[in-house]
């Protein structure tokens, strides 16, 4: 097997550290003219030198942890430069020219560290997810699952499994004994509260890959209300062009925010309006799909623009009344509409209001969790499978039968962390990680 190397830090970076994994690793110090033995887990302050010239590159740090205690299970070296982009390529380089040694392929490091049983397929997933997080409640998640508690949940699942069938396969060799009632008994408890637990666990309404990949929130309403101004109010920045011209928008506009700590994708859409144009209908049309499949709706509206398109209200849709600084008396004037707050984006007024309304909202979206959530559709789909093996089990049914329900299931839960049947799904995981990982 080749020795793998890659940059594990981005060259913008004021330091890059290159690491190298495999059993050669310790072998290429030699190229760049170090001669000082290395002990595991130690770090040492060493001359980088280019065999070519003979010329000093760098002053460097390296680290060596010696297999099986590292992240790969192999021998890694981690070399510390300086953050140049010509120093990091310079000894790209010349790994590259060592027999044996090849540029690592995006996720590898983790790949080997699951094929070398240091993580699980659980584990490795958590650490991109880590890698990718952008708030609190994100990185906790990801967090809690690179420790292993989901995993420990899946392997306490195929546990309970594993040890119903050696119930019950204990009879399959003698077909004409009845089960004893004390352990039909037993195992049907234990069955009816697995069936029990992963149903439960699936029906999270999605809030585990919701946190993941960001609760979304359309900005909707009549053309020339204002939603652009709320978008760039809410991203503190001008991402959406702003102008008293109607039909300014034309397509979705989309920026992600942390909102009480909830990551959350905001798009901005077209007005809502007849139109003869063709490129403002495909974008009003973008608009209403993107709101019937939007988490939480907000329904923007003014003094001039109030009639509300029900296709797209529902209880998941903040009905909200702008421009209030343009007329006295707006607010009782539109009371029959039942918004949800009146505001004034131009002039800021009941801004924090929003805010904290929109807080509200998001929060009665997450309910209370933990790290034990569903962050992967993958996982999802086998557990789904799972438990239709094991609503599938009877003991009426002949024994061989549902011994195989429950193999079944507990195979499907063995391929969520991958302890078997993973082949197909390794390039599928890993080629989502970025080189370095």
């Amino acid at each position: 097997m080749h020795t793998i190397f890659a940059p594990i830090t981005s060259y913008s970076s004021s330091i890059s550290i290159i690491r190298i994994s495999g059993t050669s690793a310790l072998e290429c110090l030699k190229k760049f003219g170090i001669k000082r033995n290395l002990n595991a887990n130690e770090i040492k302050l060493c001359n980088i030198y280019n065999p070519d010239t003979k010329e000093l590159l760098d002053f460097s740090l390296i680290s060596y942890f010696k297999a099986p205690n590292s992240f790969t299970g192999e021998d890694i070296v981690e070399i510390n430069l300086h953050g140049s982009v010509y120093i990091t390529k310079v000894i790209l380089s010349i790994l590259s020219s060592i027999e044996g040694y090849r540029i690592a392929e995006p996720g590898e490091f983790s790949k080997r560290a699951f094929l070398n049983k240091k993580i699980d397929l659980v584990q490795a997933e958590a650490i991109n997810d880590i890698v990718k997080s952008e708030t609190f409640l994100q990185h906790k998640i990801a967090l809690g699952q690179l420790r292993g508690d989901l995993s420990s949940i899946y392997e306490d699942w195929r546990g309970q499994l594993i040890y119903i069938m050696a119930l019950i396969e204990s009879f399959i060799d003698f077909p004409d004994e009845d089960i004893p009632s004390n352990i039909m008994h037993d195992v049907n408890k234990m069955v009816s509260d697995l069936k029990n637990k992963i149903k439960a666990h699936i029906n999270d309404n999605n809030v585990g890959i919701k946190i993941k990949n960001g609760l979304s929130l359309a900005i909707i309403g009549p053309a020339n209300v204002g939603k652009s101004s709320l978008l760039n109010y809410l991203a503190k920045s001008d991402v959406a062009i702003v102008c008293d011209e109607a039909g300014t928008t034309r397509d979705v506009i989309e920026i992600h925010l942390d909102i009480a700590g909830f990551p959350v994708r905001i798009a901005d859409t077209a007005g809502i309006r007849n139109t003869d144009n063709k490129i403002e209908a495909e974008g009003i049309r973008r608009a209403i799909d993107k709101a019937k499949f939007a988490d939480l709706k907000i329904y923007l509206f003014d003094n001039n623009n109030f009639t509300f398109n029900h296709e797209i209200i529902d209880e998941d849709t903040i009905k909200i009344l702008n421009k209030i600084d343009l007329e006295s008396n707006l607010e009782k004037k539109f009371e029959k509409n039942n918004y949800d707050l009146a505001i004034s984006i131009k002039e800021g007024i009941n801004l924090n209001l929003l805010i904290k309304l929109l807080e509200d909202k998001i929060k009665d979206k997450m309910p209370n969790f933990d790290q034990s959530l569903i962050t992967h559709q993958r996982y999802k789909e086998s557990l789904m499978l799972a438990l239709k093996n094991i609503e599938n089990f009877s003991l009426e049914n002949n024994i061989e039968i549902a011994a195989e329900d429950l193999r079944q299931a507990s195979y499907q839960i063995s391929r969520i962390t991958g302890k078997i049947g993973v082949d197909e799904i390794l390039d599928i995981v890993f080629s989502k990680f970025c080189i370095g990982k």
